[in-house]
């Protein structure tokens, strides 16, 4: 088991949420509701992690430094789109998959 931090975004126009893993670049997804994001994204960062493993990647390591990132680059889009200044962070738990021998 690992624990990433994920950050939210909700969307301020359609509702629902956007979540991102600042330590797994490239894992993303949505929701309608924030458990949904949740859940979705906890399946993204397990089939990153799946490909990581077949491809000799390695997550990057999760500091606040590449939190903090992420949460400004959100920050940045949504002040562009006129949006609340709102983000969340959690905490989300997967399986890391055992690399095959």
């Amino acid at each position: 088991m690992r624990t990433y931090t994920v950050v939210l975004s909700p969307d301020h126009e359609q509702g629902g949420y956007s979540v991102s893993v600042p330590a797994l670049p490239g894992a993303v997804s949505d929701g309608r509701t924030r458990d949904e994001a949740l859940s979705n994204i906890k399946e993204s960062m397990e089939g990153w992690l799946e490909v990581a493993i077949e491809s000799a990647w390695d997550a990057q390591a999760e500091t606040p430094e590449l939190i903090l990132a992420d949460i400004a680059f959100t920050f940045s889009w949504r002040q562009e789109e006129g949006w609340p200044l709102l983000v969340e962070t959690a905490q989300v738990c997967v399986d890391v998959p055992v690399p095959a021998r």
